[in-house]
């Protein structure tokens, strides 16, 4: 029976020296590579995480200098003061011709003799091949791509014509927010990502009932409760003829300049067809990310980027985002909401897995409505 006991309690030691062992190694890990700074690529993507966060700062401020923090966040941070989007327009109606009038052949009293119209020499226009970008079909119009890499998984919808995509809110706004997948149904869409960011609080306990910056639904404005010109949102619109129009505007311009759908969130990503993340990953960590973008031919884009799931995927920083929307022609796209909020979902089923394994209530969400 002594043996047994002994038996047990050298196993017992000796696994306690393992855990013991792993765990100091560990510690000595991040000092050497995080918190002294011997891998600076880990330094920063700690860094931004943490900074990036409402109440987890002191991972990044207890252990590294207040010099050195400043500088990572700086080096990475996305200044898309300076870039505003031009308008695309997709119209491309034909002219009628002009009526010719009588024939100079023709005699007074005489009716014109009837003219055959030309035949229309152009040729038909070649329809995209979506599932040869790797597409699968989901619906007519409405097709779903898996992207990943390191450390990440995500999901990019594209949606082929941008007029049937739309910005919806909560249906009980300035009270209590509502998930996507209620916003979907609600508003009869039949697929949708989170929009806009809103006012959250202390410990990301809030119930998205307020939103956050400008917000126009149906060319409403919902958010502020007046339209004025003085004060300038980081605006992600769609005007009246599909366009994505990112621009630091007033709510008096969006409504000015047909914008139908618009949220306030930052930064922009990829501005007239040039990514604006030219050094660093854009200083936001790693996270559950969502963004939206345009083609220059007109189709809708939704990206989202799963995170804090290390069997899953670990989330991604900002130059992901750009880095995808760029390969997937996006002339134009800006990041939206991300963490707990990101959801995609199509009909009643989630095409992502949010971080939290449900959804939280959010303010709006970019829908995409019945063909």
């Amino acid at each position: 029976m002594n043996n047994k006991k002994c038996s047990i309690y050298k196993i017992f030691s000796a696994l306690l020296c393992s855990v013991t062992a792993i765990a100091l190694c560990g510690i000595l890990a991040f000092y050497i590579l995080i918190a002294a700074g011997a891998s600076p690529k880990l330094q920063s993507i700690w860094v931004c995480t943490a900074m990036t966060t409402m109440d987890h700062k002191y991972l990044a401020t207890l252990f590294i200098p207040e010099e050195t923090i400043n500088s990572i966040m700086e080096a990475n941070r996305v200044d898309d003061s300076q870039h505003d989007s031009i308008i695309l327009n997709f119209n491309k109606q034909e002219t009628e011709s002009p009526d010719p009038g009588p024939s100079q052949n023709t005699k007074p009293g005489q009716e014109a003799p009837e003219t055959k119209p030309a035949a229309d020499s152009r040729p038909e226009p070649v329809k995209p091949d979506y599932t040869a970008e790797g597409y699968e079909e989901l619906e007519h119009g409405l097709y779903l791509k898996e992207v990943s890499g390191s450390g990440w998984k995500g999901y990019v919808m594209l949606v082929a014509d941008p007029m049937r995509v739309k910005l919806v809110d909560t249906s009980k706004q300035y009270s209590c927010g509502e998930n996507v997948m209620t916003m979907v149904a609600n508003s009869g869409a039949v697929a949708g990502i989170n929009g806009g960011g809103f006012q959250d609080g202390a410990n990301y306990d809030s119930n998205g009932g307020m939103p956050a910056g400008m917000l126009i639904e149906d060319s409403q404005l919902v958010y502020p409760y007046h339209a004025d010109d003085t004060i300038v949102y980081n605006m992600i619109g769609i005007n009246k003829d599909g366009a994505l129009v990112l621009r630091h505007c007033t709510s008096q311009w969006a409504l000015d300049n047909d914008i139908v759908s618009a949220v306030t969130f930052q930064p922009f990503l990829v501005v007239n067809g040039e990514g604006l993340i030219k050094n660093g990953t854009g200083g936001w960590g790693l996270a559950p990310r969502t963004a939206i973008g345009q083609r220059q031919t007109g189709e809708i884009l939704f990206l989202v980027v799963d995170g804090r799931q290390v069997d899953w995927s670990i989330g991604c920083d900002l130059d992901v985002l750009q880095e995808v929307m760029l390969a997937e022609q996006a002339y134009n796209a800006a990041m939206l909401d991300g963490g707990s909020s990101t959801a995609m979902v199509h009909e009643d089923t989630y095409i992502n897995r949010p971080s939290l394994g449900h959804e939280r209530w959010i303010n709006n969400a970019f829908v995409v409505m019945p063909e």
